[in-house]
C-alpha cells in the first residue's frame, strides 16, 4: 500500500483529497508542517505539499523531503506558479491546480509513483476559445477547437470519423473524412500525442486520464 503525506492549509481540500485516494488505496497521513518528516517505510511515499503554506514554515521540511527523495504533488490554485514550483523540487514532482478533480489527483499521484504515465490535465476556456494544459494555454484553429469540443463530448469513449465530421463541422460527405485526419494530427501536435488514441475501424478516442 502506497502512503501519502498531505500538508494542506485549507481542511476541505485535504478532507476531499483523502477521501478521493483512500478509495484508490492510499494510506493518507495529514502531516503538520512544523514536525519532522514522519520514518521513512518500505512502502512508497508521495508527498503533497500546499504551495500556500509560508516558506519560513514549510523550508526546513522541504529539505527532508529532498533529501529523502519522495516525489512531492505540490496543490495551487495559482497558474503563473506552475513552472515555478515544477522547477523548485530537485526531484519527481508535478502539480495539481485547485479546485482539483478526483481522476487528475489519481492519475497525477499514480504517475509519480511510476503506477503510469503522466496525462495532463485538459480543460478548455469557452470564453476565450483555448485549450488548457494544467492550466496552461494552448492556441487552436477555429476548426481545431470545434473538433476538440467534439471529442469531449464523450472523453475516453471511441467515436466515428463520421461523427466527428457532423458534430464538428456539420459535414455529411462520407468523403470528408481524411479532414478528421488531418486536424486530428495537428491537435495531436498541441496537446500531445498521446492524448487522442486512434481506434481501429472506428475513429479515434479522446483521453482525459
Amino acid at each position: 500500500m502506497a502512503r501519502m503525506l498531505v500538508y494542506g492549509t485549507e481542511e476541505s481540500v485535504t478532507r476531499k483529497l483523502s477521501q478521493v485516494m483512500q478509495k484508490e488505496g492510499f494510506a493518507v497521513q495529514n502531516c503538520d508542517a512544523y514536525a519532522h518528516l514522519p520514518t521513512p517505510i518500505d512502502e512508497p511515499t508521495l508527498v503533497v505539499l500546499d504551495a500556500r503554506l509560508k516558506w519560513s514554515v514549510c523550508r526546513p521540511l522541504f529539505s527532508e523531503i529532498q533529501t529523502v527523495g519522495y516525489p512531492v504533488l505540490f496543490l495551487t490554485a495559482d497558474k503563473e506558479m506552475m513552472s515555478h514550483l515544477r522547477a523548485l523540487y530537485r526531484g519527481q514532482s508535478d502539480v495539481l491546480m485547485l479546485p482539483f478533480s478526483p481522476k487528475t489527483a489519481i492519475m497525477k499521484a499514480q504517475a509519480l509513483l511510476g503506477h503510469a504515465e503522466p496525462l495532463r490535465e485538459l480543460t478548455i476556456d469557452e470564453a476565450e476559445r483555448v485549450a488548457l494544459l494544467d492550466g496552461e494555454r494552448v492556441e487552436l484553429t477555429a476548426q481545431e477547437y470545434a473538433l476538440l469540443l467534439a471529442l469531449m463530448e464523450n472523453p475516453d469513449m471511441p467515436i466515428s470519423r463520421e461523427q466527428l465530421l457532423r458534430k464538428a463541422w456539420g459535414y455529411q460527405s462520407m468523403g470528408e473524412t481524411r479532414t478528421v485526419d488531418v486536424h486530428v494530427q495537428r491537435l495531436r501536435k498541441k496537446l500531445g500525442v498521446e492524448r487522442i488514441e486512434t481506434v481501429y475501424k472506428c475513429g479515434y478516442r479522446l483521453k482525459m486520464a
